[in-house]
């Protein structure tokens, strides 16, 4: 018989065909991602093969300011899952926010959407909303596409991190930044080395997905075409 080995599996369960009180054959099904299909095998011939789908949930939520991106705050600060009822809490989600960010926070339980969506080699697209202290030059956009050393200066050991936005559009009273990395705080590191403080910063992007109208603190599941959206990007 031949045996499956797929390290990376959620969860498998065990099956067997008996005839009366002997069992003739017995095989271990493996769930990876969406399907299982574990088949029979006798004398090297596959005489049975079964599927099984799992159904996938991916959700947008609008992540209000002062909460934070994890499951649970030794602070007791509000989570993001304190939003989701009890059948989204197994989502994990999608690239976190800081505590005073807001905007669009993907969840999912593939787990392969879900690396492909945050690893780096991907370049997925985030587009933010950010409102600085004071209005952002002409001259401070440029730098912004053209590289930032986000490095921390404190620090004598840090080395040269460059970050940079792919667009930058200036818009009456805010800037649109395109991002296509994810580094931790990123926007508040570029914005900082320019000379600039945010005073607020709202994802409404991530990868073609807009947040839209959906009001804070109001979550949804993707539509049909959205998941297409988010498959083709990555991929899948």
């Amino acid at each position: 018989m031949n045996r499956y080995s797929h390290i990376c599996c959620l969860s498998a369960s065990c099956y067997s065909i008996t005839h009366g009180s002997n069992i003739l054959v017995s095989f271990l099904a493996i769930i990876r991602m969406t399907t299982i299909v574990p088949a029979i095998h006798i004398a090297g011939t596959e005489i049975l093969r079964f599927y099984k789908h799992a159904r996938i949930t991916t959700i947008i939520f609008h992540k209000p300011p002062g909460c934070v991106c994890t499951k649970e705050d030794p602070q007791g600060r509000r989570t993001v899952y304190d939003y989701l009822p009890p059948g989204y809490q197994h989502l994990n989600y999608v690239g976190r926010l800081d505590l005073q960010s807001r905007g669009l926070l993907l969840f999912t339980d593939d787990g392969e959407l879900l690396y492909r969506l945050t690893h780096p080699s991907y370049e997925i697209p985030r587009t933010y909303n950010v409102w600085t202290t004071k209005p952002l030059s002409e001259s401070a956009a440029q730098k912004l596409v053209d590289g930032v050393d986000i490095r921390d200066r404190e620090d004598p050991e840090a080395k040269e991190d460059i970050a940079f936005a792919t667009d930058v559009y200036l818009e009456n009273g805010f800037a649109e930044l395109t991002l296509i990395e994810g580094k931790n705080r990123e926007i508040r590191r570029m914005m900082r080395a320019l000379g600039y403080e945010i005073r607020d910063l709202k994802r409404i992007s991530y990868c073609k997905i807009k947040l839209g109208d959906l009001p804070a603190g109001e979550y949804r599941e993707l539509t049909p075409d959205e998941m297409n959206k988010l498959k083709q990007a990555v991929g899948l």
